[in-house]
């Protein structure tokens, strides 16, 4: 009974130190290069990747005004903050910051003004034609740091999942990435 407790013992107390993506607490493992980064650039999870705000400029149609605004807030409170530096050009920085707010289910359409792809052109280059689309996705709000490899995302570094994650000024999910950062950042005894 003794060897079994131990070897259920030796078992659990790793167990425990690891984390569940999204578990709220101080048990969550924040890689260090997250406490070790000074750039940053901001954009949008579009599901089918990261999609930077400058070139989220060039795809409206990706971009809901609901993550507009809980970029908008994450970037206030990284100023404020001061951890890091926001650049616009995601092969500038250490880290991507990617937000995603909750939905289902979305259809859309629109036109398409653009170069190449699209059916129909109205001058040499440009081509215009009628866009469609539908998405599924989680009802949750995301936030993703990834590690940033030549302005592409690598490894995501830290992502929780939440309902309502994104609401707030600034949002709970910033927060909690916020003092994570700052619990990884402090000396070890």
């Amino acid at each position: 009974m003794r060897r079994r407790f131990g070897v259920l013992l030796a078992l659990g107390v790793p167990l425990a130190l690891v984390a569940v993506p999204g578990s709220p607490g101080p048990a969550r493992i924040v890689p260090a290069q997250l406490a070790q980064a000074r750039y940053v650039a901001l954009g949008y999870d579009v599901g089918s990747g990261f999609v930077g705000e400058q070139q989220a400029l060039q795809r409206p149609e990706d971009i809901f005004p609901e993550d507009r605004r809980a970029l908008d807030a994450i970037r206030d409170r990284l100023e404020t903050w001061g951890r890091y530096v926001i650049t616009i050009d995601p092969s500038d920085a250490d880290l991507l910051i990617a937000v995603r707010a909750g939905r289902l289910v979305r259809v859309g359409g629109g036109v398409h003004i653009g170069t190449g792809g699209a059916p129909g052109r109205s001058a040499p280059g440009i081509a215009t034609g009628p866009s469609f689309g539908t998405e599924v996705s989680s009802p949750s709000d995301m936030l993703t740091i990834y590690e940033a490899v030549g302005g592409r995302p690598g490894a995501a570094l830290w992502r929780v999942q939440r309902s309502g994650g994104l609401s707030g000024s600034p949002p709970r999910l910033f927060e909690e990435f916020e003092a994570d950062v700052e619990r990884a950042a402090k000396p070890k005894p």
